[in-house]
């Protein structure tokens, strides 16, 4: 007897990635006439998470240790993470109780990117809030990082039995049943494993003699270990990219049906159903076929989001409009790629709508002019026909040097215009079996490190190049270098990048500020305190508590502070909108404490002496123009 398939995709991946490769393979299955159930635990995850209920319990279960803070004289080096968290959740509390539910909508539909980044932070404190528990565990929107490495079978089956720091075991033990069924987790990406192993555990302890599958597109990129020596005595692991992968495990009847099935596309972070379409998807003509049919075009686009030559941007053109498709799509460029303005109107003729460019630098041995000219010429191309223009930048290409790197840096600062927007600055990484790998040499790779003995199942390796790059060295160079691209008015390299950033979005033009011109308070000016910001006495220095933190690293013992902090009240003006904390003295206190209610700034110097007249002014300058103090209308200069 066949029984039936429950598929379960588990936390924790990126909410705006669309997991279209898998609901493919679903309806291929289904398409055989096998019964085959989705379990979108990722989603189902994220909504457990930002629930607004289970956030004001959450916050009402603390209510009593921060009242307990209040009475503490001292905090133990150990629990010092702890009470930062502890301290933020609360200033941050009454933002996140009334807005939270607005910003996931705002992620979802169509607005700008201010107004996403503004969401994407209110988001990110109720995560923050979630994850205090779990403490060291870090969490974000597109990763997690726990104690235990992703590279060591051993480390990720610890990972299963720790109760205290595994944010994923409460709720996936809910979702768990005792049924006969066939049971497979897809794992798209390595932040997904400790899941998947804690599913594994309660799938067994639940259904002891159940048959267990791991499948999706990680087992192909880097789980060769994993799918010649299937862990916790799982039956198989099946390295899929395509669905042709999947369904020959399962049917004699092979046939390929693509779509969404059963999913809940409309609750992804995303204002379009986004199709991220493998390279290996363009010379199927199902793919095409199910395109085609009008129904199915709907608020779609498509994303080759491998790094993509122009011929076969070309080609995919090409198939779209042989299959009168009209979608808009765009494409990940490779770094030695190049357009002309034919090239850029005939894509845009098929739908182009944006162009992800991955930047690398030049090689070592280029002719850096010619170089240099082809960029721009691109670019112009691009800007000329308004197609907006995305660069993710790769620090550490084997063929680069550092020295050269610095230069395209200072290159790209000097033509910041051609940017719409950084979206991110990424780390080359050398993976055992791809091809840099095996062809080492040919890349100026001189020397790469042996594989950790704890690490089974390691997929990255230090390495050093025969330009100069030492790659241990990547992560203090990239930050060094992060600050001279960034533009705050365009949000570039968004924190917690999400896939649909790599995409077009919306980009207010930037407003212009004069940085030369001196803002003037007049006498009948109404002052009042911003309405997002709030004073507060806290009983720890956050400064104190922020400087010594470290962060998590998997597979590493967690670093803590040595010295414990003495209690030390202090008089904080906490910005929500900005979530900015400031320590004030008892001076601007007391001129802040005036301001709780609408003043005109005659009234507000008559409260001082007038020997403090000047000072006085100077203040309220500094904090009006910051956007502290605003006029009763809620503008202020700095906007």
């Amino acid at each position: 007897m066949t029984l039936p398939i429950k598929v379960i995709y588990p936390p924790l991946k990126d909410p705006s990635e669309i997991p279209f490769l898998l609901t493919s393979c679903i309806s291929s299955v289904r398409a055989s006439h096998m019964e085959i159930e989705l379990v979108d635990a990722n989603l189902l995850f994220w909504n457990h998470m930002l629930d607004s209920h289970a956030v004001t319990k959450r916050y009402q279960h603390l209510e009593n240790e921060w009242n307990s803070l209040h009475t503490q004289n001292e905090i133990q080096a150990k629990d010092q993470e702890y009470v930062r968290g502890l301290l933020r959740a609360f200033l941050r509390r009454e933002s996140v109780e009334k807005n939270l539910q607005e910003a996931i909508q705002t992620m979802k539909t169509k607005c700008d990117v201010r107004q996403r980044e503004e969401a994407r932070n209110l988001i990110r404190y109720a995560i923050e809030l979630f994850q205090l528990p779990f403490l060291p565990t870090q969490l974000a929107m597109n990763d997690v990082n726990l104690l235990y490495s992703t590279e060591s079978t051993e480390q990720l089956e610890k990972s299963v039995q720790d109760n205290k720091t595994n944010p994923f075991k409460p709720f996936l033990e809910s979702i768990v049943e005792q049924e006969e069924r066939e049971w497979i987790i897809w794992v798209e990406s390595d932040q997904q494993l400790v899941s998947a192993y804690t599913l594994t555990d309660f799938i067994r302890e639940k259904n002891k003699d159940a048959r267990i599958s791991w499948a999706g597109p990680f087992f192909s990129d880097f789980g060769k270990n994993v799918v010649n020596h299937p862990p916790m005595n799982i039956n198989q692991v099946i390295a899929v990219r395509h669905p042709q992968d999947f369904i020959q495990h399962r049917s004699s009847k092979q046939t390929i049906s693509w779509g969404f099935g059963e999913l809940e596309a409309d609750e992804y972070w995303t204002p379009y159903l986004d199709i991220r379409v493998q390279k290996n998807w363009m010379h199927e003509d199902s793919l095409f076929s199910w395109l085609s049919d009008s129904k199915h075009i709907e608020n779609k686009r498509l994303y080759l989001y491998e790094p993509t030559t122009v011929e076969e941007a070309l080609y995919f053109g090409e198939c779209l409009e042989k299959s009168h498709i009209k979608v808009p799509w765009g494409i990940y460029l490779k770094f030695d790629q190049s357009l002309n303005e034919d090239e850029v109107r005939w894509l845009k003729s098929r739908g182009l709508t944006w162009i992800h460019w991955e930047l690398k630098g030049w090689l070592v041995g280029d002719r850096v002019d010619q170089i240099k000219q082809k960029m721009l010429q691109s670019w112009s191309a691009c800007r000329s026909e308004q197609i907006p223009m995305y660069h993710s930048v790769v620090l550490g290409y084997p063929l680069t040097s550092p020295e050269g790197f610095t230069e395209f840096i200072s290159f790209l600062k000097e033509h910041s215009e051609c940017t719409t927007r950084y979206i991110r600055f990424k780390i080359f990484r050398l993976y055992e079996g791809s091809h840099f790998w095996n062809e080492s040499k040919d890349y100026g790779i001189k020397w790469i490190a042996e594989k950790k003995p704890e690490k089974d199942i390691q997929r990255s390796y230090h390495f050093l190049t025969e330009t100069g790059w030492d790659s241990e060295r990547f992560l203090p160079f990239a930050s060094s270098l992060v600050g001279e691209l960034q533009q705050k008015e365009r949000y570039d390299f968004p924190r917690d990048v999400l896939a649909v950033d790599d995409t077009e979005l919306f980009i207010e033009t930037p407003r212009l500020v004069d940085p030369e011109a001196d803002p003037v308070l007049k006498e009948d000016l109404q002052l009042s305190l911003s309405p997002s910001c709030k004073m507060y006495t806290l009983p720890y220095s956050l400064s104190e508590l922020e400087k010594n933190m470290h962060p998590t690293v998997p597979g590493q013992e967690k670093e803590y502070p040595f010295e414990v902090i003495l209690r030390k009240d202090t008089r904080v003006l906490y910005d929500c909108k900005k979530d900015s904390c400031m320590v004030i003295s008892p001076a601007i206190g007391a001129v802040l404490a005036q301001c709780k209610n609408s003043i005109t700034l005659r009234d507000l110097l008559k409260k001082f002496p007038e020997k403090q007249e000047a000072s006085v002014r100077k203040l309220l300058l500094k904090l009006y123009t910051g956007g502290i103090l605003v006029e009763e209308t809620g503008a202020t200069i700095s906007s």
